[in-house]
């Protein structure tokens, strides 16, 4: 198999990075922050239509995400980032299926790449790349990511990405663990839905039932005759 991952949810948590990018960028511009759990939630559910400045007009709301972008793909931010829990034991286990290959749709690629390295990381993936901004590209990217393994996956905490996933053919499982909900990750089209990346790994230990289900390609008919 073929896991082609996404770096923000699934193998390091973005909530207090967003949230700290969330008050500079609300700070920059002269409005007040929304508490954590409150920012998180809207976030979560709503994404680009949150209500995140209440009240704010329009030219307001444009420069706080001009500046949120800018401060959540800082090197500070960047570096900020921790991995979610037991992510290593989990991505070990996965290798052991198949061959794990990194993405992210943010700019930083860099600072990222340190935070892998920092974190012990670094050495459980085959490659690591940036997606494009455009998404009109992204379904040929990822097409190229899986190196034509019949039996890839699109593990994805973003609906954006889980999107591209499907325009290209690939079977997405969304891991609700980072910047969109459960209900978000289904609208945009997963096959399958977890709330962790341990969740995935436990389904493909006892026979990924689950996921051949929502269209991955059995063992059974991939092996060679």
């Amino acid at each position: 198999m073929r896991f082609i991952i996404e770096f923000d949810g699934p193998l390091f948590d973005p909530a207090p990075v967003f949230y700290a990018a969330h008050q500079a960028a609300a700070a920059e511009v002269g409005w007040s922050h929304l508490d954590q759990a409150t920012f998180w939630r809207l976030l979560r559910t709503k994404g680009r239509q949150a209500d995140l400045l209440p009240a704010a007009k329009p030219v307001k709301i444009a420069e706080y995400e001009k500046r949120f972008d800018a401060h959540v793909e800082s090197d500070v931010l960047v570096a900020a980032y921790q991995p979610q829990a037991d992510v290593r034991g989990t991505l070990l286990q996965l290798g052991r299926s198949g061959t794990c290959s990194l993405m992210t749709l943010g700019t930083n690629l860099a600072g990222r790449r340190a935070a892998m390295k920092k974190h012990g990381l670094a050495g459980l993936f085959a490659r690591f790349d940036g997606l494009l901004a455009d998404p009109r590209r992204r379904p040929a990217e990822l097409r190229k990511l899986c190196e034509a393994d019949p039996r890839s996956l699109v593990v994805a905490a973003s609906d954006s990405l889980i999107r591209s996933a499907g325009e290209a053919g690939i079977v997405s499982v969304g891991i609700a663990a980072g910047p969109c909900s459960v209900a978000r990750l289904h609208q945009g089209g997963a096959g399958v839905v977890y709330k962790a990346l341990h969740e995935l790994s436990a389904s493909i230990r006892e026979g990924a039932a689950d996921l051949v289900q929502a269209g991955l390609l059995p063992r059974s008919l991939d092996a060679p005759r």
